[in-house]
């Protein structure tokens, strides 16, 4: 018992370690683009301001996730703009911890094996599909919706299930994407205690059909406030296409992320699965031709130990065990992605996080009966580290977080040091190797000035985007000062 407690804290200290690793980079990032927009949805001069959050008819935004940007938000009006950021960033890791912590448990009760689950929950933690949701402050919705979530469900697999309807509230609260937990939570409910027959789970749902109409309640209540209180279309980044080929699309993205590929590789794809591999290489450099070696390790390290589950015989329940678990993981993959699956041009990869602990939890069910190994099981963990530490590294060569972050703190040092703050005007212009497209799109407009000055009222202007007039009053700024 001692020897494996202490394996045990020796693996919690290890997969912690590698986390802190591969988004190292994270914690320094400053505030970009919607970001600013919400620190300023945010300000609250009262109690009654604060409590206003939760008012939908008193929205000027198209989302209506108060927990998940003006409560979470709010702190930073406390702070410094150097400071806000960290403050802001340590909340939204605390609340990632908290998630791999409750994977962990959730993995332990359902696995009884305290070393696998905390593996399994290691790769959770630093699986490189996370990679927004750390980097960017604004996608911390999706780490609160998928805590309330996780928490439901432990309270259901704890048998204290009424309170999964307070973690439902609080989930879409936090993000408008939690409408499916209702029927991720029935899922789950039969991945963990499954039947026979597919007769066996209509009648347990019949039976139990007092449990789910509240849930039913709720999301109709929740339609209609959302209905009354939308505000404006949100723009074409959310522009639905109700095709085939639009879901198989998504679908290839989020099963080639949830293996572990970075996030920028979407920008390389081609038909079906096909990917601009010479041109993702070129442009991602060392990290790029890394990725694909440790991808092809890890796939080949997971179809290892495949062959070992697929050797497991006997019919216990429907065709099997395998294929009634399978199915169960595939529905609940598919249900979980329904809500953002037919946007054409909104796919990230943080919207897998609750499959990827379905997946973590299947894969845990059908491998324990097939005993495999420990030391497989740590190789895997391993080469997943690996890979995660080289697709962070891309993504951070890559993605636009650590860009467009770049590009405000750059901006907020130039306000700073000219005290720009005092001026009526200020028109933003190119840079030599430097486009004023980008820095309109990492300042979303002028929100980033307004935060920086405290929200003095101050007219900005960009280049080429929305020219002052000439009896306008303002300050020529550029970042080659």
């Amino acid at each position: 018992m001692v020897r494996k407690k202490k394996q045990t804290v020796l693996g919690l200290v290890f997969v912690l370690g590698a986390f802190f690793l591969i988004y190292r980079t994270s914690f320094t990032n400053f505030f970009s683009q919607d970001d600013f927009y919400h620190l300023g949805l945010s300000r609250a001069d009262s109690f009654a301001d604060w409590l206003g959050f939760f008012n939908p008819f008193l929205q000027k935004d198209v989302h209506f996730r108060p927990l998940g940007t003006q409560v979470f938000f709010f702190p930073a009006h406390l702070f410094s703009p150097q400071t806000a950021p960290v403050i802001l960033r340590v909340i939204a890791l605390s609340f990632h911890l908290a998630n791999f912590y409750l994977v962990f448990k959730l993995l332990k009760k359902f696995l009884k094996k305290e070393f696998l689950a905390l593996i399994l929950a290691g790769v959770y933690l630093a699986a490189p599909l996370h990679f927004l949701s750390i980097y960017y402050v604004s996608a911390f919705q999706q780490i609160l919706a998928a805590f309330w979530q996780l928490l439901g469900f432990w309270f259901f697999a704890s048998q204290k299930r009424n309170w999964s309807y307070f973690f439902f509230v609080f989930a879409l609260l936090s993000k408008e994407t939690a409408i499916v937990f209702p029927a991720l939570l029935l899922i789950f409910s039969y991945i963990i205690r499954p039947e026979k027959t597919m007769a066996a789970y209509l009648r347990r749902f019949k039976k139990n059909w007092s449990y789910w109409w509240p849930f039913v309640l709720i999301l109709i209540f929740y339609a209609l406030v959302r209905l009354v209180t939308f505000v404006h279309y949100p723009g074409d980044n959310y522009q639905l296409s109700l095709s085939f080929r639009t879901l198989t699309s998504s679908w290839r993205w989020y099963l080639v992320w949830l293996l572990g590929a970075p996030e920028t590789i979407i920008r390389y794809a081609g038909r079906w699965f096909s990917i601009d591999l010479a041109g993702f290489v070129k442009d991602s450099g060392f990290w790029g031709r890394i990725f694909l070696g440790t991808f092809l390790a890890e796939l080949l390290t997971v179809c290892l130990i495949g062959s070992r589950f697929l050797k497991i015989k006997g019919k216990t329940f429907w065709f099997n065990e395998k294929l009634s678990l399978i199915f169960l993981w595939g529905l609940f993959f598919v249900v979980s992605l329904l809500s953002v699956s037919f946007f054409p041009y909104h796919r990230y990869a943080h919207y897998l996080d609750l499959a990827l602990f379905a997946s973590l939890l299947t894969g845990g069910l059908l491998f324990v009966k097939a005993r495999i190994p420990r030391k497989l099981w740590v190789l895997l963990l391993g080469i997943f580290l690996l890979n995660s530490f080289v697709s962070v590294s891309v993504d951070s060569r890559l993605h636009w977080t650590p860009a467009r972050s770049d590009i405000a703190q750059k901006y907020f040092y130039l306000f700073e040091k000219d005290d720009l703050c005092q001026e009526l005007g200020l028109y933003l212009v190119d840079s030599p190797g430097f486009s004023v497209h980008e820095a309109d799109i990492a300042l979303f407009g002028s929100w980033g000035p307004a935060y920086f000055c405290q929200y003095r009222p101050i007219s900005v202007y960009y280049q080429g985007i929305n020219q002052p007039s000439e009896k306008d009053l303002f300050k020529v700024v550029n970042l080659s000062k």
